[in-house]
């Protein structure tokens, strides 16, 4: 029993250590399992906070993305860009456009706040990429062309030049070889085709284009630059008055004065401009008589291209002095320095301001009246004022008459005739293409021959012309040069003194010429400006950039000092001392000096051409619009079959000669001044035919009379 019951109470004992230890057991196992279970619920809160995380990065990624501000800020970023890149360009120089990132660095700032503000439309399409690359590159463009530009002269790249494309076409042999101008159609091509590349794969954008907060910023963008503008002009930081444009683009940076010229066009209403403030100085100039006999020679006035006296000039020597005739008449007769409104280029404002005694800085920025203005709207120059007197008016160029709208300018000035290139025969060329002067003096005694009265006849020479050539027999050597102070423009002065010295030689002929036809004359020849010869003020031992030379030959013993002047007072100083009666603008320089000058001018300027003309009374005392061109009439005589071709036969043909059958063009051969000849497949019988005089760019400018075909 005992070792039953002892059995039977071990067993038990079994048991219950097998119940705890199993108990021990799910308990280990249950907490392993809450454990678990804990581990996967901290897990899955860990997970589920990264997933949220990540959610609120896209959400801050996507709003950074699509934000407008952030499409400002990189507008901003792009147009600092930009403007440093146009700084070095315009300076060409890397330094030098740094250079004024920090010397400058309000005026730096101003520039690129402009270009940002062209930037900020891209903003309104979907692909702003694109619009932001095709701004940019509209910039870079411009700044390329004033990089280029500067090569070849010293005035900058400005808005007007867009209206000078036909005639930069028509010179570009002038200033670029065949392979440079291959160079330059691959790099268009290029450019096109990056355009079309950009386009295409430039992404479209996905969010929300928000106009209002854009059209904000434009607005914002805008009032920055025109509130700088007017602090700026106010305060002297930058200005509005560009007498020197090329050093203002150096002052004020490109991308303002390049804007300050598409927007800044003709002469700006006067704040006081009324009928009563113009009928005010009506009455003052009205009380400036001219007093004494009048004189009337016959007057030729000759405004030679980049014309010059370089003797003295620091850096250069010479074997012989190359202005022999002119240094003569300066010591002979009145003569002085003579202040011209360009430097390097500009000519036609030179010649616009002696015409007419207007100063061209009343226009905007870099702007040419002749292309603007007076090509369309009469105005009193000294053509007008002569013609009153009986005069006979003739303009002469040796260059093509659509050259800065001449054909358009003279007629609208009332000139009687121009001879232009397309007119004159036996023209010698230069190596670079420029028609030499040499042909002048019997163009101008041709037109002293075709009336029987006095004769004003203005003439523009071109010989003088840029580029300036490297390399060897680009020009006759009459004069050998040394140039010390920079050796790579040795070569071009070389050609450039060779050139003033045959110009030198063609004033000699035609005073002689003049002289021995025994009437009357008066002589007047200045240059328009300095040659684009990098020259500096530091050469220039007396005169100043703007600054070249007159002389005013004459045989009547015409009572002028020495003096210098001005090229707007020149047609006053003429008529004054001839006793002819002056217009308004050249009596104001009689009455006027100083800032009341230039006040009571720009208002004449303003009146005549863009207000009401009260100082003419309604209308501008200028002759009716009747320029013939070309002072020799071309005739057609007949036509006469030879087999193959046709002799057209006529009078005073030359290489601009086209023979046109019923109206159209045909292939013609200039053989002589009396005989075309064109292929007998191009004319048949009973066809009109005419012969129109042509130029470069395909103008027709005249024709003769018509003729049947037998």
């Amino acid at each position: 029993m005992s070792n039953k019951n002892k059995k039977t109470n071990e067993k038990p004992d079994e048991k219950s250590i097998k119940k705890v230890s199993d108990k021990e057991d799910e308990e280990t196992l249950h907490n392993d399992r809450e454990k678990e279970s804990d581990d996967k619920s901290k897990t899955a809160d860990t997970n589920l906070t990264e997933k949220e995380k990540d959610k609120i990065g896209r959400k801050i990624k996507k709003a950074v993305k699509y934000s407008i501000h952030t499409w400002i800020f990189r507008c901003f970023l792009c147009a600092l860009g930009i403007e440093i890149v146009l700084e070095m360009l315009g300076r060409h120089s890397i330094l030098g456009g740094l250079a004024f990132v920090f010397n400058a660095p309000i005026v730096f700032l101003y520039n690129v706040s402009i270009i940002f503000f062209t930037l900020l439309f891209a903003l309104f399409i979907r692909k702003r990429v694109f619009g932001i690359a095709i701004i940019s590159i509209i910039w870079l463009i411009c700044g390329v062309i004033n990089f280029i530009v500067l090569g070849f002269r010293v005035t900058p790249f400005a808005a007007v030049d867009f209206l000078m494309v036909k005639d930069t076409f028509s010179m570009i042999d002038v200033y670029y070889t065949k392979f440079q101008q291959i160079l330059i159609l691959i790099g268009i091509i290029a450019v096109i085709s990056g355009i079309v590349f950009l386009f295409k794969k430039t992404p479209k954008y996905e969010g929300q284009i928000n106009v209002k907060l854009t059209m904000l910023a434009c607005v914002i963008a805008w009032g920055i630059v025109w509130g700088f503008t007017n602090f700026g002009v106010k305060h002297n930081i930058i200005s509005d008055d560009f007498a020197n444009l090329g050093m203002a683009y150096q002052e004020y940076g490109f991308a303002y004065c390049f804007t300050n010229s598409i927007i800044d066009n003709g002469i700006s209403k006067p704040d006081d401009y009324s009928e009563e403030a113009v009928l005010a100085i009506k009455a003052e100039l009205d009380e400036v008589k001219v007093k004494g006999r009048m004189k009337k020679p016959n007057i030729i006035i000759i405004q030679l291209e980049s014309f010059f006296d370089p003797n003295g000039l620091k850096g250069l020597s010479m074997s012989e002095n190359p202005l022999p005739n002119f240094n003569k008449f300066k010591d002979e007769y009145p003569s002085g320095y003579f202040t011209v409104p360009a430097l390097g280029a500009g000519t036609a404002n030179s010649e616009f301001e002696v015409l007419t005694g207007i100063k061209s800085t009343y226009f905007g920025a870099g702007e040419y009246p002749y292309k603007t203005t007076v090509n369309d709207t009469p105005v009193v120059s000294l053509c007008s004022l002569l013609a009153d007197q009986g005069y006979a008016t003739h303009a002469i160029h040796n260059n093509k008459s659509s050259f800065y709208d001449r054909n358009d300018v003279y007629n609208t000035m009332g000139f009687d005739d121009f001879t232009s290139l397309e007119y004159m025969y036996n023209v010698e060329y230069t190596s670079t293409g420029w028609a030499k002067d040499y042909t002048l003096t019997n163009d101008i005694l041709k037109c002293l021959d075709s009336s029987k009265g006095e004769d004003f006849v203005f003439t523009i020479s071109v010989q003088g012309h840029g580029r300036y050539p490297t390399g060897e027999d680009t020009c006759e050597d009459h004069i050998q040069v040394e140039y010390t102070f920079e050796e790579a423009m040795e070569e071009p002065f070389h050609y450039y003194i060779n050139q003033i010295y045959e110009m030198d030689e063609m004033m000699g002929q035609l005073k002689e010429a003049l002289d021995k036809r025994g009437e009357d004359y008066i002589l007047i020849l200045y240059g328009d400006h300095l040659p684009s010869l990098n020259i500096s003020q530091h050469q220039l031992s007396d005169s100043t950039l703007f600054q070249t030379e007159y002389v005013i030959v004459n045989n009547i013993n015409l009572d002028m000092p020495d003096e210098d002047m001005m090229s707007n007072e020149l047609s006053g100083k003429l008529l004054n001392a001839l006793k002819i009666p002056s217009g308004y603008a050249q009596k104001a320089h009689d009455l006027y000096e100083g800032e009341e000058l230039d006040e009571k001018l720009e208002m004449i300027a303003y009146d005549e051409l863009f207000g009401e003309n009260y100082i003419y009374d309604g209308h501008t005392p200028v002759p009716e619009r009747h320029m013939k061109m070309g002072i020799t009439p071309i005739m057609l005589d007949s036509a006469k079959s030879n087999g193959d071709s046709v002799s057209i036969i006529g009078e005073n043909f030359n290489s601009y000669s086209i023979v046109f059958v019923n109206d159209k063009k045909t292939d013609t051969s200039y053989v002589s001044s009396t005989e075309l000849i064109i292929e007998s497949e191009d004319v048949s019988s009973g066809d009109e035919i005419v012969v129109k005089q042509v130029d470069a760019a395909h103008h027709e400018l005249s024709e003769t009379n018509t003729i049947v075909y037998p």
